[in-house]
């Protein structure tokens, strides 16, 4: 599988410092009709804030007291918001009052040249404000007048300026002059606060668009990305929390092929550098140079028939046997070689052997293709004159001349004639396939002791086993 190492140019890990280290007002709306307003305090950091050591306070005009204030409480978890809201003043409107917040108030209402702050304690020590602190000025919100009257503001991604400065110039203060425009901020229509934490640190700044193979990896903030999806990696701006690099990652579809082979079953198969004797199914991924690899579907099957024959004695004559074609398969070609220089094309012949002996018996098939089988079997005709000889189950080679020696007295034995004798612990002491064989006691030159052995005579394609006494 190739390995695609793409990576995106240097991006560094942001170190949240300076505007986003403390609360934040993400969201502000001065309600029309009546006196109702609400603010969504956020917290940027990592950490929890006990939000014990702050309060909400409301400056009217050009006051520097305020003119309301109330102490928060609780714990306000990293990337997590509340609703602050004076939506139990009576001024407030009932539609307000239906609008969702976690702290309720009576504080009093606001209008456009007015400042509602988060303060450390009941203090002029600022975190964060809409307005100016001390100063009665209508303040110009994204080219919007007024903005701070009868309309809703969002903080837009990316903003992390906390207003702590009331000097009406800083860039982290309302601005003093109602001609200035403040911006990073959307001026919308009067609604409810959105629930939850919609606002992100962090704008939105590169987009891009990477597509990789199946197997493939891109390499984007450190890590190296197999998996579709979106992600994300920071760049630090300075003055502002930050911008998003973000990836749009997706999968390229891989081609997808059928590779369908076959042979004849006593053949074999090469493909993709193996060879193949089975019928099987399996996924060949195949290297494209340039391009993704391709995903193959590859059926390999073997074909034709199957050689299997059986055979029967029809008659009392033993030597003329009744041949059955048991093959499978397609089979339009059929050929028999009996061993005996004998042949058909006949599909279940007979066949009359002339004479004893084995005889190694042959099947070819095959099919309309040319595939072909063939099996073979060994058969043995019996010579029907032969008679099973007495086997003596006595003998003592002691010297005297009288039984001195174990042997059969025949003149005639089959070809399949064979002779065995074991000991007691099963070793083999003699051994002959001659009808003339004398065995004289002896193993190895030694002399066996007296005993019983086991004899095991091979008779016209039977196993005849017997006991034998060596007396000396």
């Amino acid at each position: 599988m190739r390995a695609l190492l793409l990576s995106f140019l240097a991006l560094c890990s942001l170190t949240v410092f300076g505007q986003a280290n403390d609360l934040m007002i993400t969201e502000y709306v001065d309600w029309d009709p009546g006196s109702g307003w609400a603010i969504k305090i956020y917290n940027p950091t990592a950490n929890p804030i006990n939000l014990n050591a702050y309060y909400v306070q409301v400056y009217n005009g050009s006051n520097t007291s305020s003119t309301g204030s109330v102490q928060l409480g609780g714990i306000l978890n990293a990337g997590a918001s509340i609703i602050i809201s004076n939506a139990d003043n009576t001024g407030s409107s009932a539609d307000f009052k239906a609008c969702s917040d976690q702290v309720r108030t009576n504080l009093g209402g606001v209008n456009n040249d007015d400042c509602i702050a988060i303060t450390l304690g009941n203090t002029n020590t600022f975190v964060d404000m809409v307005g100016l602190y001390g100063v009665a000025v209508k303040n110009q919100v994204a080219g919007v007048n007024n903005a701070l009257k009868w309309q809703k503001l969002v903080r837009l991604n990316g903003n992390c300026t906390r207003y702590t400065s009331t000097d009406g110039s800083s860039a982290n203060s309302w601005p003093s002059s109602a001609s200035v425009s403040v911006t990073g901020w959307q001026v919308d229509p009067p609604t409810c606060l959105s629930s939850g934490s919609n606002f992100s640190p962090f704008s939105i700044g590169n987009t891009l668009n990477e597509s990789i193979c199946q197997g493939d990896s891109f390499l984007f903030n450190g890590q190296y990305l197999k998996s579709p999806g979106t992600y994300f990696d920071t760049l630090s701006t300075g003055g502002t929390c930050g911008q998003i690099t973000q990836l749009q990652l997706s999968l390229k579809q891989a081609s997808l092929g059928q590779v369908s082979l076959s042979a004849c079953r006593q053949d074999s198969l090469f493909y993709n550098n193996s060879w193949f004797r089975n019928d099987t199914n399996f996924i060949h991924q195949k290297l494209n140079a340039g391009a993704c690899d391709s995903i193959i579907n590859v059926e390999i099957r073997f074909t034709g028939p199957q050689a299997d024959f059986s055979w029967q004695y029809p008659t009392a004559d033993s030597s003329q046997i009744q041949f059955q074609n048991y093959s499978t398969g397609s089979v339009d070609g059929v050929l028999w070689d009996f061993g005996d220089g004998d042949s058909t094309t006949l599909f279940d012949p007979q066949h009359q052997f002339e004479g004893e002996g084995p005889f190694k018996v042959s099947l070819w098939v095959s099919d309309s293709e040319g595939c072909g089988d063939s099996i073979s079997y060994w058969l043995y005709i019996p010579d029907s004159e032969l008679k099973l000889p007495i086997i003596p189950n006595i003998f003592s080679p002691n010297g005297d001349f009288m039984n001195d020696t174990y042997h059969f007295d025949i003149n005639r034995a089959p070809a399949d004639f064979d002779v065995r004798i074991f000991d007691r612990y099963g070793l083999e002491v003699f051994h002959s396939s001659q009808m003339d064989f004398a065995w004289d006691g002896k193993y190895q030159g030694q002399a066996c002791g007296t005993g019983t052995y086991f004899l095991q005579l091979q008779w016209e394609g039977e196993i005849y086993k017997k006991f034998l006494s060596l007396q000396r």
